[in-house]
């Protein structure tokens, strides 16, 4: 039994290993799980491009298929990014597995339970929120379909699709098994999202709970009296817990580091797909008239990308947050009762603290809540931009 059978990760493990990117996966499942992913995603996206390019003069049919193209295009670099990082994806597996058996007892297990708990939970949760998302999305248009078939008017009824290729394809001959492959594709491609995402808050909480750790260590540090300033090495019991927080804080150091080196290019382009889109998305529902169903999709798409944004800037915020509290822990702790020698320790920590762990998208945006808000904020500007346009 693999150590990532457990309750915490397993959800992860299975999410991953359905688009062929769960790195202890055998050679040949991962091929061909990624093959049909890519696969998939891509004939999508041809469909989405076929039916934009063959528009390209009506306005409606270019706003309409843009959204799915932006959306398939940052799934795609997604993909992608986790295809050529899978080996530090692995070592970032293999740091967790090894810090879950060093820690194997006593409180610094109890608080990786804790944050592993979280992390299970938070998982749960952002499955079930996109997929629900991917239900109303593939669902409103079978069901507006049903109705106009149900309840005939006089006019003329074309099939409801998830985007325009009624102008190149028979969608009343082909309508069942287009929407088939679209709902497939679109499972896919919420599944691609759900599995990099997850994969990222597992190692984000993983980070924290070290962070953590170190600051409990700090903590208790000086409980007991000082005899001596300058006490035997052997017998300090501060400087030897102080050298081994430093060593887990340089630990987890290494450990957020990685993680930000395997994100760092795929979040600057997803930051920037997600823009476009919300501002199309947005954009195409106030200039055309939208039917029920249409918006009902913009905006089961709009919150899944803005929920998307959010989860991946609210846990790297959590980053942030933990690392920089350590430099108040060191300020708070008791070093007026552990020796000269400690203190120089923890002065060089305190250095260290003042710059916290962050998640940055291609060295040029940090993750984080603040940043957020500047997302949805550029996303409103640009909408004003093609709303001028009409």
């Amino acid at each position: 039994m693999s150590f990532y059978d457990n309750r915490y990760y397993h959800s992860n493990k299975i999410v991953l290993s359905l688009v062929g990117q769960w790195p202890f996966q055998s050679r040949i499942k991962s091929s061909v799980m990624f093959a049909s992913t890519v696969l998939v995603v891509f004939t999508m996206m041809a469909l989405v491009l076929w039916g934009l390019i063959s528009g390209i003069t009506d306005i409606t049919i270019v706003m309409e298929n843009m959204s799915p193209l932006l959306v398939n295009n940052f799934v795609i670099i997604k993909l992608m990014n986790c295809l050529y990082n899978k080996y530090k994806m692995k070592e970032l597996l293999e740091r967790i597995e090894k810090t879950w058996k060093i820690m194997h007892v006593g409180h610094e297990n109890t608080i990786l339970r804790l944050y592993a708990e979280e992390s299970r939970k938070s998982t749960v949760r952002y499955i079930i929120a996109l997929y629900s998302a991917w239900i109303f999305y593939c669902v409103t248009p079978i069901v507006v379909n049903r109705i106009s078939v149900v309840l005939p008017t006089n006019n003329t009824h074309t099939p409801k699709f998830l985007y325009r290729l009624e102008h190149v394809i028979d969608m009343h001959k082909y309508y069942n098994l287009l929407m088939l492959h679209g709902s497939i594709c679109v499972f896919y491609t919420v599944s691609v999202i759900i599995a990099i995402d997850c994969f990222f808050v597992l190692c984000t909480q993983h980070a924290c709970a070290l962070f953590k750790c170190i600051k409990y260590n700090v903590e208790c540090i000086g409980v007991a009296d000082l005899e001596s300033l300058n006490p035997n090495v052997k017998d300090d019991e501060a400087y030897h817990a102080i050298i081994n927080s430093i060593k887990l804080y340089k630990y987890a150091l290494k450990f957020a580091d990685l993680l930000s080196t395997t994100y760092a290019t795929s979040f600057l382009f997803t930051l920037g797909n997600v823009v476009i889109s919300l501002s199309f998305g947005a954009a195409k529902m106030i200039m055309l008239k939208s039917s029920f169903d249409q918006i009902i999709r913009i905006m089961s798409t709009n919150l899944a990308q803005v929920l998307h944004i959010y989860y991946l800037s609210s846990t790297s915020q959590q980053l942030i947050d933990h690392s920089s509290e350590l430099q108040e822990v060191i300020y708070s702790c008791k070093w007026y009762d552990i020796s000269l020698r400690s203190r120089q320790l923890l002065q060089f920590t305190l250095l260290r603290t003042t710059k916290p762990c962050q998640i940055e998208a291609g060295k040029m945006f940090t993750m984080s809540m603040e940043n957020f808000s500047s997302i949805l904020k550029m996303s409103l500007s640009y909408f004003t931009m093609i709303r001028s346009l009409q």
